[in-house]
């Protein structure tokens, strides 16, 4: 691995860590208007754990036992999936040849990663597909494309302040 791409993967890695925090700060601010409430930060957490002791799917994620350092493995969990989406991106945009301080690209592949959720953590956690299974008051589908939008913008503003726009 060639010093220039170590520099961008490390870079990438940081545009990562902004663009969770960034989601964080801006779902923070949606909850307080009421714009989004989305799954209990725990639950991510005890989907994680479970992943450790061989359980992939919950019936309801909401109702299993509650375990030690759940806010731990959800904030981790967190930020290792923001930083790993923040390098696929800036590697993928620079091998499709475009900037991956595009607003257009940024946003677009902040709202892709919608996917993640809609088919994979909340069918796991036992909301179905799109979380339409899922308390409605939680507004799943909603959050989630508000939040992973709020990706999306930390991807673009970060990628420019660290110059790789």
């Amino acid at each position: 691995m060639s010093h220039d791409t170590v520099v961008v993967m490390v870079m990438a890695g940081g545009v990562g860590v902004a663009a969770a925090a960034t989601m964080d700060v801006l779902a923070i601010i949606a909850r307080r208007l009421g714009l989004i409430v989305g799954a209990r930060g725990i639950w991510v957490g005890r989907w994680y754990l479970g992943l450790f002791q061989g359980r992939f799917v919950h019936p309801n994620i909401s109702t299993a036992p509650e375990q030690a350092g759940e806010k731990r493995a959800a904030l981790i969990g967190h930020y290792l999936i923001g930083i790993v989406l923040a390098v696929l991106y800036v590697f993928g945009a620079r091998w499709l040849d475009t900037s991956p301080g595009g607003i257009v690209n940024a946003l677009g592949y902040g709202l892709a990663t919608c996917a993640f959720p809609w088919f994979l953590l909340f069918p796991a956690m036992g909301f179905g597909w799109f979380g339409r299974k899922g308390p409605a008051e939680l507004r799943l589908f909603t959050t989630s494309v508000l939040n992973h939008l709020f990706y999306g913008f930390g991807l673009w503003w970060s990628a420019n302040l660290l110059g790789l726009g």
